[in-house]
């Protein structure tokens, strides 16, 4: 497990220590042209000095504030704060293809303390700052064919409260949700089209800071080696990514509040919740069961455990159903039975822990390459777990990040 995108919120802060934040800012106003009144100003801002630029720093003084005599949110004045988000996993590690911490505490620290340095300023300890957004993701060891399989499963399911913006693609899924958003997507694909590009930004000025002298850079005599040396990097990262699958769950506000009754404090948050909120949506999406048991998904094993279970009578009856889904797809078979049965059903393969998605009943996934024990829970053999490497020579200064990104 590895955190991604993290959203904290700051204790109230002096109003001139918010001054000086905003000044390394960009601000954005509206002025209505008929009157000359100014309608909003915001305070927005992208640190440099890391590996990745994309660190968000917003000053605010308003927040949204609950009425329970209206029923209404409002916003409202407040001492002033800051909002800062980010892809830690980048931020740290210059990409998000292996490694990552799996420290929520430990993370946020870091990146409260990386902040507070790119600014100036001594923030409070992040253990003080409340949380309001964390992806957690995984990543399993697939091969391109073999995750082209996935999402080719993926087609044939249904996430029934999450249909409103949902998104299928061939390598690629995302369901959003007012609490929670899930998603999965090819690492190599997304690597190619978001990453490498920055990369090789920060690897050819990393080539020079490292192996080439001032008359070098002159002439431009080190340009073929800095080239090679950099396409091997992004090489290497690239089969690499080739051989990933990630998915996310993003832990939205919402979910903060109705699990703790309000947004929590980064000291008040355990990797243990974390963990629980991506299996249980995983969970629901894939509808694979239990953790705990094994799935099963051939025709005789199917029909074996579901006999076992509920008895030959009843599990006959839905092998008959697991069928059905296996041929249609939910939202099919969903139109083939009453609704209370076809939840009923679908709730007792669940709980026996079969499925329904890449079994040998479907045809394209008759000897097909994605294996058919894989389900991507933190207890499949695929998941990678290995820290990233490390490496000396990629620690260079707060100015050389400030270059490269």
């Amino acid at each position: 497990m590895a955190y991604d995108t993290i959203k904290l919120r700051s204790p109230s802060m002096d109003t001139s220590i918010i001054e000086l934040i905003e000044q390394q800012c960009l601000r954005r106003s509206g002025v209505e042209m008929s009157t000359g009144v100014l309608k909003y100003e915001i305070f927005a801002g992208e640190l440099s000095g890391s590996w990745d630029a994309r660190i968000s720093v917003i000053p605010k003084y308003d927040e949204f504030v609950y009425d329970e005599r209206t029923g209404r949110t409002d916003l409202c004045p407040c001492e002033p704060y800051v909002l800062i988000e980010a892809s830690v996993h980048k931020i740290f590690l210059g990409h998000n293809v292996y490694g990552g911490s799996s420290d929520f505490r430990r993370v946020c620290s870091d990146f409260v303390a990386l902040v507070g340095d790119l600014l100036q300023v001594d923030f409070l300890p992040a253990s003080y700052w409340t949380v309001h957004r964390v992806d957690v993701a995984q990543t399993f060891r697939l091969s391109m064919q073999q995750c082209k399989e996935f999402f080719q499963g993926i087609q044939l399911m249904s996430f029934p409260r999450r249909s409103r913006g949902a998104g299928k693609f061939d390598m690629a899924f995302h369901f959003p949700g007012k609490t929670t958003t899930v998603k999965g997507y090819h690492k190599g694909t997304e690597f190619r089209v978001h990453d490498r590009g920055r990369l090789r930004g920060f690897f050819s000025e990393l080539f020079m800071y490292l192996y080439v002298t001032g008359d070098a850079r002159r002439t431009g005599s080190a340009d073929v080696k800095k080239a090679d040396w950099v396409e091997r990097k992004l090489e290497a990262l690239q089969r690499l990514a080739d051989k990933t699958l990630r998915l996310e769950v993003g832990i939205h506000s919402d979910k903060f509040k109705y699990d703790f009754g309000k947004n929590p404090l980064v000291s008040e948050v355990n990797d243990a919740y974390l963990e629980g909120v991506y299996d249980k949506e995983v969970e629901k999406l894939l509808r694979e069961g239990k953790q705990g048991m094994d799935t099963v998904r051939k025709t005789t094993a199917v029909l074996q455990r579901l006999k076992n279970m509920y008895g030959d009578s009843n599990g006959l009856r839905l092998y008959g159903f697991w069928t059905v889904m296996c041929t249609l797809g939910d939202e099919v078979a969903r139109k083939q039975v009453p609704k209370a049965t076809f939840y009923r059903n679908r709730k007792l393969l669940e709980e026996a822990g079969v499925s329904w998605r890449g079994s040998d009943v479907v045809v394209v996934a008759n000897d097909g390459a994605l294996p058919a024990d894989f389900s991507p829970v933190r207890t499949d053999k695929r998941l990678r777990f290995m820290p990233a490497r490390n490496r000396e020579e990629y620690q260079v200064s707060r100015e050389m990040m400030r270059l490269a990104a």
